[in-house]
């Protein structure tokens, strides 16, 4: 019985010592993986300010490209009721033209004047007209540019 129970204390020691090493294992397995989760929580915060950060700074954007387009809708709706003044003015020169022709008597200088006035301001219209639609064109690329980075963005905070 002695030996018996020698063996089973000799047996009983190595099963603690296996127990032991096992949870100095598990111990250190517990460790690393807080370190990991730690790091994964630190990067996965950094991300979402960066993110957020990005999402910020498109808003601007879509705010400074909005009033951009407002301000060029504005420049086009000016430029419009100038070009129609302009055309009464060419109707009204055309229209003198045609009285010189038909023999009325007309001061020709003020009637050249007044033609190569109208001709001036429409081609400035016409010039202005041209910058405010690129301005409108411009606008609206960077707006569908900056709708499919918002969009992109929110693949990208579902995954």
């Amino acid at each position: 019985t002695h030996d018996t129970l020698r063996e089973e204390n000799a047996t009983l020691r190595r099963v603690v010592r296996s127990m032991q090493s096992s949870l100095e294992s598990q111990a250190c397995t517990v460790q690393r993986l807080e370190r990991q989760l730690k790091a994964s929580l630190a990067k996965e915060e950094r991300e979402a300010q960066e993110l957020q950060s990005f999402v910020q700074r498109m808003e601007w954007s879509l705010q400074l490209m909005t009033q951009r387009a407002l301000e060029a809708e504005s420049n086009v709706e000016k430029l419009k009721q100038e070009i129609f003044i302009l055309q009464g003015e060419l109707e009204s020169s055309k229209v003198e033209n045609e009285n010189l022709r038909a023999g009325q008597t007309t001061d020709l200088g003020a009637v050249k004047h007044n033609i190569n006035f109208a001709l001036q301001n429409l081609h400035k219209i016409i010039t202005g007209a041209n910058w405010s639609i690129r301005q409108l064109v411009s606008g609206a690329e960077s707006l569908h540019f900056v709708a499919e980075v918002l969009q992109s963005t929110g693949k990208i905070s579902e995954v």
